[in-house]
């Protein structure tokens, strides 16, 4: 059965002061035994980031990673070469792109707010 959940209703985590979390399902710090994801889909996160900070280089696998850019821009580098200087894909997302990371056997990645004076805001979307 699917349930509509509002905007408000959401969990919500601060961390550091650099980042502002709504959360759809249990995620990190934030446990609701009602909202435990969907299936396969385990988190749709809205996440507001400080200007010039974000998540260091960290690692996923098993699973299909989504992000979506409302406002500002997003930085991301990862173990398969996107995002480093010179690389096809430069690694910069902006409002209305899609960036979808295949984290299957494992893969490490970093995911930063581009700008120094404003925050970013973007959707981040995991299914296993």
């Amino acid at each position: 059965m699917i349930t509509l959940r509002r905007s408000e209703e959401r969990g919500r985590s601060t961390h550091g002061g650099w980042l502002q979390s709504a959360h759809s399902f249990s995620f990190g710090d934030y446990f609701d035994v009602r909202h435990q994801g969907h299936g396969n889909l385990l988190v749709i996160n809205d996440d507001t980031v400080a200007g010039g900070r974000g998540f260091g280089t960290h690692g996923h696998r098993d699973m299909e990673i989504i992000s979506y850019v409302l406002d500002g821009e997003l930085a991301h580098k990862d173990s398969m070469g996107n995002g480093e200087t010179g690389a096809l894909n430069s690694g910069i997302i902006r409002p209305g792109d899609v960036q979808r990371m295949s984290a299957g056997t494992g893969v490490m990645h970093s995911e930063f707010n581009n700008l120094q004076d404003r925050s970013t805001r973007f959707l981040q979307i995991w299914i296993k």
